[in-house]
């Protein structure tokens, strides 16, 4: 038999290399050992076999031009540049060509056929003839799909979607690998009807409350997941579904039944009632921290309860200047905010204490970018019990927005102005103005700090006050 053949390439799904920014399929091309006689003609032809793995194209190659088509080339200086993602394909590389090796030393001396050398390699490999399994297999495309999105950060493409999304269907990795591992099985498309659907959520809420033991969770016993909080799992869980069917894989649920999702109840447990009374927050200013993290926490908590800002938001303004609003009914300081969970903007005024934060900070809005949320929220309730605040274990970063809120509410400031600066109007998709009309934000600020005034005049506050 002649010698074995081969090289690597990509099955690629679209023929422009710019969309080309999911993992794509890995196949060997093998030819020139076998056989394949026609009227008594001896025709030499290859076969493609599957790796049965998926790599970004970015990760496989180098960019070449071929009779004049563009394509990824596989270059082994690029796989190994990107190790740390392509540790899964060169494993499987090398268990290939030594199957390769194998088959050349079975095939030593004869003329075998395409189709015979194919099926030896497949029965030496363990593998039937059949589609690769991480096509089908929800947690595979999961992780696939995660990657994409992480790859797409910073890349001002349409699709491209926050972090905090992208930590959405990373939360569904582990809801998953439950189920699997109480029913010990594992979770395909193909297989993926209502009933077996609604027992994904069974089941996990099951093994929370105790009722399904499994090696994998040893936590105390915990209550079983909100209505909202298994609505937000099925949300991304339906999206993905959604995804993979316009890639066309076979899905038998019905996409299109709202009645997948749950519908969302008004929660109104002491963890989303707790909210920073005037006299905590000022308890919160006299407060020393004892270190870097506590600092930033402190200013966190300041600067979030006197502007209702989202977490999201606050990391965006990192290093935006303070502005002037100079007129003689209105003298105040405001900085340009970005709401990034609705898409919108406005200009927030600043009140005396965030705006000393600010300038303290050379007029710059502080770097919280850099903190998780996790170890944000801890270092917040450390804070909130040094300083006696009741129940400071309730507290999370969405309290501070809720401080903001109920105590400009219980100012008697009106719920359309404060909306002027929590939940702004949505830019209209058919409008041609691409950028929010700046007049338009400032004017109201404007209503907003006017309206705060007003209401300083009849009852004041120590800290909702721009002087």
């Amino acid at each position: 038999m002649k010698a074995l053949t081969y090289r690597y390439r990509l099955k690629a799904k679209s023929k422009s290399l710019n969309v080309r920014t999911r993992p794509e399929l890995v196949l060997a091309e093998i030819s020139g050992a076998f056989a394949n006689k026609v009227d008594g003609i001896v025709k030499y032809k290859k076969f493609q076999y599957s790796l049965e793995v998926s790599v970004l194209p970015k990760h496989f190659g180098i960019v070449r031009e071929k009779r004049g088509v563009f394509n990824f080339v596989y270059d082994p200086a690029t796989v190994k540049a990107n190790e740390k993602y392509n540790k899964l394909f060169r494993n499987k590389i090398t268990d290939f060509e030594s199957n390769i090796e194998t088959a050349a030393t079975h095939f030593k001396n004869q003329e075998p056929s395409a189709e015979e050398v194919k099926n030896y390699l497949l029965s030496i490999s363990g593998r039937e003839k059949r589609k690769p399994e991480e096509t089908f297999a929800v947690i595979n495309f999961l992780n696939s799909h995660i990657t994409h999105l992480e790859n797409l950060i910073g890349s001002s493409r349409k699709d491209e979607v926050k972090d905090t999304t992208i930590n959405s269907y990373r939360n569904l990795n582990p809801i998953i690998k439950l189920y699997q591992e109480a029913k010990k099985i594992k979770l395909t498309f193909e297989k993926l009807n209502e009933e077996l659907y609604r027992e994904i959520w069974e089941v996990v809420n099951d093994i929370r409350t105790g009722k399904i033991k499994i090696d994998s969770f040893q936590q105390k016993q915990k209550k079983a997941f909100s209505t909202n909080t298994l609505k937000a799992y099925q949300t991304y869980f339906i999206l993905l579904c959604k995804v993979a069917k316009k890639q066309e894989i076979k899905i038998p649920l019905d996409l299109t039944d709202k009645n997948l999702i749950n519908v969302a109840e008004k929660n109104k447990s002491e963890k989303t009632e707790a909210f920073l009374k005037e006299k905590d927050i000022l308890k919160i200013i006299e407060y020393v921290p004892t270190s870097k993290y506590l600092e930033l926490a402190k200013n966190y908590i300041l600067i979030a309860s006197q502007t209702g800002m989202r977490l999201q938001s606050m990391q965006e303004a990192k290093g935006r200047t303070i502005q002037i609003c100079d007129e003689k009914k209105n003298i105040f300081y405001y900085i340009h905010t970005i709401q990034a969970k609705t898409r919108t903007e406005c200009y927030t005024p600043l009140f005396v204490t965030a705006l000393k934060i600010i300038k303290k900070n050379d007029d710059a809005f502080p770097d919280f970018s850099n903190i998780r949320l996790t170890n944000l929220n801890i270092n917040i309730r450390k804070i909130l019990k040094s300083v006696e605040i009741e129940n400071s274990h309730l507290f999370s970063t969405h309290n501070l927005r809720s401080s903001f809120v109920s105590n400009l509410s219980l100012l008697r400031i009106s719920e359309k102005v404060i909306s002027y600066v929590t939940h702004p109007a949505k830019k209209s998709s058919t409008s041609s103005v691409h950028i929010y009309d700046r007049r338009d934000m400032l004017d109201k600020a404007k209503m907003f700090v006017e309206e705060v005034n007003w209401v300083n005049k009849i009852k004041s506050s120590q800290l909702y006050t721009f002087d």
